[in-house]
């Protein structure tokens, strides 16, 4: 079955350019050109892949991103940002609310097709990732999204609970910041957006768990149980 691509752009010559292109590559595709539209489908085809411009007639294309990031059960659906803002405080803006990519326009149709490749591929490979990880008392349920610790659950975005999840798995190998980029955001060029969220990640668990995740200077961020 053909993976289902939505697209949320108000600009009809550019939803048009890239349909054409990921439809000749073998996706399906729904169009949407506002917020509402673009939720609404969202909802009722539980795309694969969405493409999200931020300036739309009816409000931002982060709150969109955002309310994809707190769906209940399609919250690791892959979003790209695609604009023609290009300054670093929106990049930021666009990771902090749970964007996998972020891309620039004018950007060549068959660039964003790879792009859809690659998101894609990466999600492929982390439904082998294990379902329930276990370390130093911290559990973390990857079905279930839930983070708990000695009979606590902690409330977590979908990239921290990702962070973390990385972090416990590889442990306890010390990460770089290019790493978790590449891993969790698909960039290098942010790279303070790796600091924000491990001191939110922090701040959100008791002191015990949080001391585990330790920083190591000059080289990256481990998570030692």
């Amino acid at each position: 079955m053909n993976k289902t691509i939505l697209i949320v752009e108000d600009e009809a010559h550019v939803r048009a350019v890239f349909e054409s292109a990921l439809v000749a590559n073998g996706y399906r595709v729904l169009l949407a050109d506002t917020l509402e539209i673009g939720w609404n489908l969202f909802g009722r085809e539980n795309p694969d892949l969405v493409i999200i411009d931020i300036v739309l007639p009816d409000g931002s294309g982060l709150e969109l991103c955002g309310k994809i990031r707190q769906h209940k059960t399609l919250n690791r659906t892959p979003v790209i940002i695609l604009t023609g803002k290009h300054e670093i405080e929106s990049k930021t803006a666009g990771f902090r609310a749970g964007a996998d990519q972020y891309l620039v326009k004018p950007l060549p149709p068959q660039e964003l097709v790879l792009w859809v490749e690659a998101l894609l591929r990466r999600l492929s490979y982390e439904e082998g990732d294990e379902d329930l990880l276990d370390a130093g008392g911290c559990r973390i349920d990857l079905k279930s999204r839930l983070v708990s610790f000695k009979g606590q659950t902690f409330d977590l975005t979908n990239k921290e609970f990702d962070l973390l999840y990385c972090l416990v798995k590889k442990r306890p190998q010390v990460l770089s910041r290019k790493f978790l980029l590449s891993r969790l955001w698909h960039t290098i060029t942010v790279d303070n957006v790796v600091n924000t969220h491990i001191n939110n990640l922090r701040r959100k668990l008791p002191q015990e768990l949080a001391d585990k995740i330790q920083t190591v200077p000059g080289k990256g961020f481990r998570f030692m149980a």
